[in-house]
């Protein structure tokens, strides 16, 4: 029988390729291809199954081998001769000879489909993994070019801003018996130290989106920076007569970290609280050691400092994107720009440089809260976690 079979395959190897292509036309294999197939069909019958499909992806790699388009052809093709071949030999052979035919034919066919299929499944997904590369790529171009582009802006905007301080300067040194007018120089002033911030801000989280911002190790301690930053925001907390409460930290918080850029961080977060929380409100920091099973010749474990209001709260779907650089997520056509004004707007740039911070030290920063309520106030935590160093750590500069 299988020589037989054999035999009738060669005689009708015309015929199927010409039925075959007729029913699907325009492909890119063409009759000579089917027909070199059909001689791979022939030289696989009567062999064992791991022969023949060692032959079938032999052919497969050689016949279509990196043309997705043609994959799919031959998966179509093959499956449209499938049926062919099973017509004719219903027509040529008894039904008994014909189903043990189809037995031989039909697990070749079989792994001939599952290559074709399998070759393009393959490239599609190559093709996927190159294109997200590509798109990947692009985004981090993107996103260094915009990290420039504030960089830039920040440096340009300082020379006009100099310019503008230097002529305030003039008149309020000439107008010093004319009150009303040193009251409106108050106001420029005022307004130039905002901006001055404002750009100081572009520039942080240009460095920190650069990684070239540089950190100065020295030995501190975490509880006494936490209090001379609360002494440098308490005035602001006072004109909106919010509490800020700095519970003692009852362990030894001595660690190394570069203290101007570690009161910044803590500065941006207090902030955020005071924003956040209506006059009459309270902010307590405290401090916590975790991760104490995680001690090295490095660390001697982790400091939690915690920023604790009762503030309108956080939706949990924010608490991830109010890190995000410009990140703001009140409506901008409500916005209102103001320091500390309850919630004033901003740039949006003080979590993200108070991430960027900590993250430059080896530490995270993340924020709670059970969602977002003006009228209840379910208020949020801010963790700050910084590794206790136990020497200066040898991490390069852009971390």
């Amino acid at each position: 029988m299988i020589e037989n079979l054999k035999l009738w395959l060669r005689q009708q190897s015309a015929h199927l390729c010409t039925a075959t292509m007729h029913r699907v036309p325009n492909m890119l294999p063409d009759e000579d291809d089917l027909i070199q197939f059909l001689s791979v069909l022939v030289n696989c019958i009567g062999s064992l199954r791991e022969m023949q499909l060692a032959k079938v992806q032999s052919w497969a790699l050689i016949a279509i081998g990196h043309d997705a388009p043609a994959a799919y052809d031959w998966m179509v093709l093959l499956r449209v001769l499938k049926e062919e071949i099973g017509r004719s030999l219903e027509a040529h052979f008894p039904p008994e000879e014909a189903l043990s035919g189809w037995r031989q034919i039909d697990d070749v066919l079989t792994y001939a489909i599952i290559e074709a299929t399998q070759l393009a499944s393959d490239m599609q997904r190559s093709e996927l993994l190159a294109h997200m590369e590509q798109l990947r790529t692009q985004q981090e171009k993107f996103k260094e070019s915009k990290t420039k582009f504030i960089a830039v802006a920040a440096h340009e905007l300082k020379t006009p801003l100099t310019i503008l301080e230097g002529y305030t300067n003039i008149l309020r040194a000439e107008s010093q018996n004319e009150p009303q007018l040193h009251i409106y120089l108050e106001g420029l002033g005022n307004g130039f130290r905002r901006m001055h911030e404002i750009i100081g801000d572009m520039l942080d989280v240009s460095l920190l989106d650069l990684r070239t911002v540089e950190l100065k190790y020295q030995n501190i301690n975490l509880e006494k920076t936490v209090l001379l930053v609360a002494d440098s925001v308490d005035r602001y907390y006072a004109s909106r007569g919010v509490d800020l409460n700095i519970i003692p930290f009852e362990f030894d918080s001595d660690t190394y970290g570069d203290p101007e850029k570690l009161k910044k961080a803590l500065s941006k977060i207090l902030m955020n609280g005071l924003k956040y929380t209506p006059d009459g409100g309270q902010v307590v920091v405290s401090g916590a050691l975790i991760r104490q099973d995680e001690v090295t010749d490095e660390i001697a474990g982790f400091v939690d400092i915690q920023v604790r209001d009762n503030g309108i709260g956080i939706d949990p779907e924010n608490l991830e994107s109010i890190f995000e650089k410009f990140g703001s997520i009140a409506d901008a056509s409500l916005h209102s720009s103001s320091k500390t004004k309850f919630k004033g707007g901003g740039p949006g740039l003080g979590l993200p440089i108070a991430r960027g911070i900590v993250d430059a030290h080896g530490g995270r920063v993340w924020a709670e809260s059970p969602g977002c309520d003006e009228d209840d106030c379910p208020g949020s935590t801010f963790h700050i976690e910084l590794p206790i160093w136990l020497a200066p750590p040898e991490l390069p500069s852009d971390f």
